[in-house]
């Protein structure tokens, strides 16, 4: 009986064996390949990823590539537009504003520096309809009025010529000031093409130091429709 017994377990054991075997086998090749498939994706995203930054990068380039060159348009156009047309730069020196007791004068020069000479110069007010008051804005003070204190040196510039004027304002109380003015010109070529040109500048009074501020701007000319 014991024998019969063994004999059954035996075979028994021989059968499911293999069968345990080949279960184990299925699970680990499952497992296995699960681990695979995860670490496949994983690569294949990471792939995907890198390939979406390359394309975004050289998108990135590309437009930057385009800004440059609009730039390098830009600058050639100002550059090639300042040397055929009248063109004028701000000049400010320290030295050209004054106290006068209670009023400041501050003198302002404008030099041509297109190669064209400018003829029939006039400060062109930006609010014509606030007539003598409206030649000169400032920005820090909206009340504060700004005169024409001496109109302009001269009518006419040829190339590297400078047109100055000068410009009166009565002094708030304090020891202390500063603000900014927007101003335009108006001038001809000499076949007759009219042209407009804003300039900002800046200046102070701080106790007995008067001074320009570095902060200042000379736009580009734009042409006027008679």
């Amino acid at each position: 009986m014991n024998t019969i017994l063994l004999e059954s377990k035996q075979i028994n054991l021989e059968i499911w064996l293999p069968i345990l075997i080949s279960l184990i086998t299925l699970i680990y090749t499952i497992l296995n390949n699960n681990k695979l498939n995860k670490r496949t994706k994983k690569n294949e995203e990471s792939n995907k990823l890198n390939e979406q930054w390359k394309k975004d990068f050289e998108i990135y380039k590309e437009e930057i590539r385009q800004k440059d060159m609009i730039n390098t348009k830009l600058l050639t156009e100002i550059r090639t537009r300042a040397s055929i047309v009248p063109y004028f730069n701000i000049v400010l020196n320290d030295n050209r504003i004054k106290r006068d007791k209670d009023s400041l004068i501050l003198e302002v020069g404008l030099i041509n520096i297109g190669k064209e000479s400018a003829t029939n110069i006039q400060l062109d007010p930006l609010y014509p309809e606030k007539k003598l008051e409206g030649y000169f804005i400032g920005k820090a003070y909206p009340g504060k009025q700004y005169h024409i204190y001496e109109y302009l040196s001269q009518y006419y510039a040829m190339a590297t010529e400078e047109v100055t004027f000068k410009i009166v304002l009565n002094l708030p109380k304090g020891k202390e000031m500063s603000d900014f003015l927007n101003f335009r010109i108006k001038y001809e070529d000499l076949i007759g093409n009219t042209y407009q040109q804003e300039f900002r500048f800046g200046f102070y009074m701080i106790n007995d130091s008067l001074g320009y501020s570095q902060d200042n701007s000379s736009y580009i000319p734009t042409t006027k429709e008679k």
